[in-house]
């Protein structure tokens, strides 16, 4: 039976590998459970030696039979060979008072794995005890994963203190920044998964806010003679000013060129919708091309790229400003939006009409507030069953 303070000890050591530090409780906690086993404070310097400091440590990499192996072979239990049939069980009833304390950690991190991870397959679920559904569901927040051309990725999860990455990179606030001196012209892509977004500042002074389930490749210091970023899903972009280089965006085969502006690339879905919110763009594909001026947007429609007024600016500027904004918005398309940010499966049990709404709100409120908003605006009963949403009349 494993002591509870081993189980204690393995579980603060899991936190602070994840995390990269712990509240000051529980590290007084760690420290003083490390001085009564000095054998895992060893294990643990060594393990924080041999970690790159900006990756956190993710649980689900382990390779448990082959960190059970590399424990074995530091407990010296005698040559099992040289045994003889008679003294076996001896030998065997012994194993778990030999063990020591390093086996005992990495089975409770087991434990703690399994639990977190199987048990709870998303932290993010929490229980609902206001708008009757089984469970609610946490809004999204910053992270990404950046991937540097020659180098290993990196998952990018904001801390309170910045942090440097290759080239010079800097994660702080929540915000990827590229120095401007970078000599090495490396591809990177940043990919932004469902619960997820990720503003950055390009090494040209460009800023850019990439929407959940979205993609965004660029070289760190860009061409001589033209700075081009590769997108899949959305993003905004506010553009530095560069005569000499335009800034090209591609996506869903058709280019947007800008040398100095501000606009929103929605390429979810084949009908790729460009708004432009400040300055002037030149969008073209195989078919046609069209100059856009501040205040419209352009739409592909038939192969074809249609320029159209920009409505209402909220809707372009929204998801980077941390709204939901529905207006002129069908049932699918806000369920879209609801899957991709908070990470659940859609279930409609009914057909959707195709009826258009109009609403707004924080997209920092739980799943299941939203629903009692859309319960009222849509008319669709909208009911949350672990990670998965059923949309009934």
């Amino acid at each position: 039976m494993i002591e509870t303070d081993k189980i204690i000890l393995a579980e603060l050591i899991a936190l602070l590998l994840k995390d990269g530090e712990l509240p000051s409780d529980k590290e007084v906690q760690l420290k003083e459970l490390l001085q009564k086993y000095p054998g895992a404070r060893d294990s643990l310097r060594n393990r924080l030696s041999n970690t790159d400091i900006y990756v956190p440590f993710d649980l689900h990499s382990i390779d448990l039979n082959k960190e059970w192996l590399i424990t074995q072979s530091k407990f010296t239990i005698g040559d099992a060979a040289s045994q003889s049939k008679k003294n076996y069980s001896s030998l065997n009833r012994s194993w778990y008072k030999t063990i020591g304390i390093a086996a005992a950690i990495l089975l409770a991190v087991t434990l703690l794995w399994h639990r977190q991870h199987i048990e709870k397959p998303a932290g993010y679920l929490i229980p609902d005890k206001v708008y009757g559904h089984k469970n609610d569901v946490l809004p999204g927040g910053t992270g990404a994963i950046l991937k540097i051309e020659g180098k290993k990725e990196i998952k990018l999860v904001e801390k309170k203190t910045a942090q440097v990455l290759p080239q010079g990179i800097e994660l702080k606030n929540g915000r990827l920044i590229y120095p401007s001196n970078l000599t090495e012209n490396l591809k990177n892509t940043l990919v932004v998964p469902t619960r997820s977004t990720m503003m950055l500042t390009l090494s040209d002074g460009t800023k850019v806010w990439v929407n959940s389930a979205s993609e965004l490749t660029y070289k760190t210091a860009f061409d001589k003679k033209e700075r081009r970023v590769k997108l899949k899903g959305e993003a905004y972009f506010e553009v530095a000013k560069d005569a000499r280089r335009p800034f090209i965006v591609e996506t869903n085969n058709i280019n947007i060129q800008a040398i100095g502006t501000a606009f929103n690339v929605n390429s979810y879905q084949e009908t790729t919708k460009v708004s432009l919110t400040e300055g002037k763009l030149k969008v073209s594909n195989d078919e046609n091309e069209i100059y856009m001026q501040a205040g419209s947007e352009t739409e592909i429609i038939n192969k074809k790229l249609k320029n159209f007024p920009l409505v209402n600016k909220a809707e372009a500027t929204a998801f980077k400003d941390g709204i939901f904004y529905f207006k002129n918005k069908n049932m699918q398309q806000i369920l879209d939006e609801l899957s991709r940010w908070y990470g659940i499966k859609v279930d409609c049990k009914t057909p959707l009409n195709n009826e258009r709404y109009e609403g707004s709100i924080k997209r920092d409120v739980t799943l299941g507030e939203l629903c009692d908003l859309l319960k009222d605006l849509t008319g669709y009963k909208l009911t949350i069953n672990d990670d998965k949403l059923i949309v009934n009349r």
